[in-house]
């Protein structure tokens, strides 16, 4: 930071956060020494925010620097592959407030993204808000419909981000919990998620904690829950052992045996035995009638 000019420090200054510029003023001695300028902040005040923080701002003697800081992002942050649409707006708190009253109550599709991006790219200070008309402003709305209301909302913000000595969005018209959990998790680097209800901010500090999101999550747990789920047990082919080996095949010519075939050999078994004994007993009646017949003839 040494040997830049005022003009030139602001321009950075305009572009960090708040942690990120006192962490450099650690390790930049001329830094350090700028930033005890009260007057460093007013101009970086009218840098960020336009000329109504003139008219608007009421700030004691020496109080630039606390007025200036409470505005600005206390923290930068990692874009996420969920890449919700206030993510692109956490380098100014004012534009982040801005577009979740603009994204509130619609979709989030291509249509919503490009109407938010065109408005702060047109508006983008609470001076520029407040200096347009409002046929200008419901214009750019139109897309994202609730235009009466939104209109009141972003107005509220602009007017009361540089007039106000507001504490929390909730104190803007129109700015609701999701708003005001959004500001504390983009700007204020909040990480818990205690009392945060909005699904796509719970999907942000689920991933800020964990690295990975929550598809990506469910994926990993359906790996670790295929690789511990025990395999099922193919039951085995009609001729299988119950070691894995096929049965010896039969020989060649020879018929498999069957349960059917079994059954059926077994009846032809026992019609043989049957037949058998009726041709004995017929053999033995006629033997005994023979030996009567020669009895007979010698007497």
């Amino acid at each position: 930071m040494e040997g830049l000019d005022r003009d030139s420090l602001l321009r950075v200054l305009a572009c960090c956060a708040a942690r990120d510029v006192l962490a450099m003023a650690c390790t930049c001695g001329q830094l350090a020494r700028d930033l005890r300028d009260d007057d460093l902040w007013r101009e970086l005040a009218l840098r960020k925010w336009g000329p109504s923080v003139r008219q608007l701002a009421e700030v004691p003697p020496g109080g630039w620097a606390a007025w200036t800081k409470h505005r600005l992002c206390a923290a930068s942050h990692p874009p996420s592959p969920l890449d919700l649409i206030q993510e692109h707006f956490t380098d100014c708190p004012f534009q982040h407030m801005v577009a979740c009253v603009l994204c509130s109550r619609t979709t989030g599709g291509p249509v919503v993204r490009q109407a938010i991006q065109l408005f702060l790219l047109l508006y983008p200070t609470p001076s520029d808000v407040l200096a347009a008309g409002d046929d200008s402003l419901l214009a750019v709305m139109h897309p994202l419909g609730l235009g009466a209301s939104r209109l009141a909302a972003v107005r509220s913000i602009a007017h009361g981000f540089l007039a106000t000595d507001w504490q929390e969005p909730s104190q803007f018209h129109g700015c609701g919990k999701f708003v005001s959990d959004s500001y504390h998790i983009f700007c204020r680097g909040q990480r818990s998620a205690a009392g945060v209800e909005d699904k796509n901010l719970l999907r942000y500090l689920r991933w800020r904690q964990s690295g990975s999101t929550e598809d990506e999550v469910d994926e990993k747990r359906r790996q670790r829950a295929a690789a511990t789920k025990p395999k099922r047990e193919v039951p085995a082919k009609a001729g299988t052992l119950r070691s894995g080996r096929g049965e010896a095949a039969p020989p060649a010519g020879e018929r498999r045996m069957t349960r059917v075939t079994c059954m059926a050999a077994a009846d032809t078994q026992a019609g043989g035995k049957e037949g058998a004994g009726r041709v004995e007993a017929a053999g033995s009646k006629a033997s005994n009638s023979s030996r009567r017949r020669r009895s007979l003839a010698t007497t």
